[in-house]
């Protein structure tokens, strides 16, 4: 900037006491479409069962899903997958809904599969995630055929990577027990008519993989899965395959998902609660929280019966619900759900955060329904509450939490707002609030039999119900936020330790002391030292206060709840005169044995020393 002259001598006057840096920082905010090139591989966390094949809990899986299903369009399949491992095998089961089936008839060992209705599993075992097929990198596939429920190695192919490609000559053993399990209208598509889709249970022993037994627990593989289809008869009708995750390539592992060896465990910071923040529809008019329900709903109106791309964002309902028989897709249901972080305030850490939704009924009759295994996916692509469908809703992410949820014996039972059911959300939010994004959901089942939907309260029931609205409670803080702090004031001017004051003899000191609550017992003392008064007076904006004048002690007790804060405050005077120093410690015990202090320091008529004014000509 250019300054004007006003004479030839400029005189500057500075008085230099303390020189301060400020220092701004930035945030980088990424737009949604770099966000999404910054997000981790789509990932599936697994459960351990021990159960052998034929007898494996697959309504307690992991679950996944691909593909989109409209009726009256023959090249639109939808897939479920299933995935468990085992003492002996790594187990996944792919629900195929397909309406158009076709097999390979007299398949021989060295016959392609691929041209008719096929799934293959692809497998990372060292997830190394390399640019071409090596040697830890096999896939398995499974060909329809005509002999539901049998074991037929003739529609089964498997390959080992090379280092540059595929070895389509490897005879790994494996098992496909239960499979290809195909469900028709009432054969293969050779009479025009609907099918309703096909069933593959892949069994890979550990041995095949040369492994003398399952991965250790929170070992990470490379997954991907890849469906073939045709839906009419050769020459014609093959059909472009489909598959998971959307950035696969069967011969780039780089591009598979993920196969985490156990359930999500997500460790958050261990700081203090400093706040708790409710998130709910106050309102029908609000909009901190948005969900919709996709698929058939209490009546099983999807699937074959066209729903897959009925919008419910305005349904007073939200649902759950899945099989492993694709015959009975039309019940299936998965629920979305979307919540703002806006109340949480900026530059803190998730420590907690839990959904939770109440459930008011289910499908089936007294006593047929069991209880589903509903799992709750962390959702980063966008959705619009009002245009999302079973066939446009974004993939989960992962699969990150879940909860038993159990039908009522009697349809009576209800009391509403419905039963509540909670889910750990704390993942899901955290990695939202890290991208400074509202959280979005999906709830999701891996139901095995009939009568598995659940129904539940959405965000647009009426407000009598407002108890029973979809609700997010999160729990959070900051690095540095103290369990215990002390402040001193004198003469309108406040410090907190290791700053000072300058009291003097007869000048009265406010202590005040903060405490964060964290819902246990909590005990603070606070021994005066000789060169102060007896507390003047002494006040608790939350339990109980007293003070002991002969040992000079001052004792708050109560147990206030996580994140709620507690002021306590009590005013002394300066009974010594002189230059001195006043130091007094407030010291906090909780029930569960530990001790937190904070410290005020004061200064009694302090020794001043003052820095010289020095004149600059030029």
């Amino acid at each position: 900037m250019q300054e004007s002259k006003v004479s030839d001598t400029r005189q500057r006057i500075v008085c230099v006491f303390i020189l301060a840096i400020l220092v701004t920082s930035g945030v980088l905010h990424l737009s949604p479409a770099q966000a999404q090139l910054s997000l981790p591989p789509r990932r599936v966390n697994i459960p351990y069962d021990t159960a052998e094949p034929g007898q494996a809990d697959w309504a307690h899986a992991a679950i996944f899903w691909f593909g989109e299903n409209k009726q009256g369009v023959p090249s639109q399949n939808y897939v479920d997958v299933r995935v468990m491992y085992t003492p002996q095998y790594l187990r996944v089961r792919a629900t195929v809904i397909d309406y158009y089936l076709w097999y390979l008839e007299d398949a021989q060992a060295t016959d392609d599969l691929t041209p008719y209705d096929a799934i293959a599993l692809y497998l990372d075992i060292t997830h190394n995630r390399a640019a071409a097929p090596q040697l830890d990198d096999y896939m398995f596939l499974i060909g329809s055929h005509p002999w539901p429920n049998e074991d037929a190695a003739e529609y089964r192919r498997q390959a080992r990577g090379t280092g540059t490609g595929w070895d389509t000559t490897w005879s790994g053993t494996w098992l496909d027990q239960e499979s290809l399990n195909w469900s028709t209208n009432p054969g293969p598509n050779y009479n025009g008519e609907l099918d309703y889709g096909m069933t593959a249970i892949f069994n890979i022993p550990w041995t095949t993989l040369g492994l003398s037994g399952p991965p250790p627990e929170g070992t990470v593989w490379g997954l991907g899965m890849q469906l073939y289809d045709r839906d009419d008869q050769p020459p014609d009708g093959y059909v472009a395959p489909e598959y998971w995750p959307e950035t696969f390539d069967q011969d780039t592992p780089a591009t598979w998902g993920e196969l985490h060896f156990s359930l999500a465990r997500y460790a958050p910071p261990d700081i203090q609660v400093e706040g708790i923040t409710i998130i709910r529809n106050t309102s029908v008019d609000d909009d901190v929280t948005e969900d919709a329900w996709m698929g058939g709903g209490g009546t099983c109106s999807a699937g074959h019966e066209g729903g897959t791309e009925l919008n419910h964002g305005d349904d007073f309902n939200l649902f759950t619900g899945s099989e492993v028989a694709p015959t009975h897709f039309p019940c299936f249901n998965k629920s979305y759900l979307r919540f703002s972080l806006d109340a949480i305030p900026p530059g803190r850490e998730i420590l907690s955060a839990t959904l939770t939704l109440h459930l008011f009924g289910n499908a089936g009759a007294p006593g047929q329904a069991p209880p589903s295994w509903v799992q709750l996916f962390t959702i980063t692509e966008p959705w619009e509450e009002m245009t999302i469908h079973w066939n446009n809703a974004p993939l989960a992410r992962e699969n990150v939490a879940a909860t038993w949820v159990y039908p009522y014996s009697q349809p009576g039972d209800v009391q509403w707002p419905g039963d509540p059911y909670n889910w750990d959300a704390t993942q899901a939010v955290a990695e939202a609030y890290e991208r400074d994004e509202a959280v979005s959901m999906a709830l999701y089942s891996s139901d095995a039999v009939q009568h598995t939907s659940k129904y539940y309260v959405s965000s647009e029931t009426e407000d009598w119900n407002i108890n029973g609205r979809p609700t997010l409670t999160v729990a959070w803080g900051q690095e540095g936020q103290l369990q215990l702090q002390k402040s001193a004031q004198t003469t309108n001017v406040t410090v907190s330790a290791p700053s000072s004051i300058s009291p003097g003899f007869g000048s009265t000191i406010t202590y005040t002391v903060e405490v964060l609550g964290s819902g246990q017992v909590l005990t603070v003392t606070d021994a005066l030292p000789a060169t102060i008064s007896h507390p003047l007076t002494y006040t608790a904006s939350y339990g109980s206060i007293a003070y002991d004048s002969a040992t000079r002690k001052l004792t708050w007790m109560d147990s206030p709840a996580t994140g709620q804060a507690v002021s306590i405050t009590y005013p002394v005077t300066v009974t010594q005169s002189g230059t001195y120093i006043i130091v007094n410690t407030a010291t906090m015990t909780a029930a569960d044995g530990s001790i937190s202090t904070a410290t005020s320091t004061v200064i009694v008529e302090p020794r001043q020393v003052f820095l010289p004014c020095v004149l600059r000509y030029r």
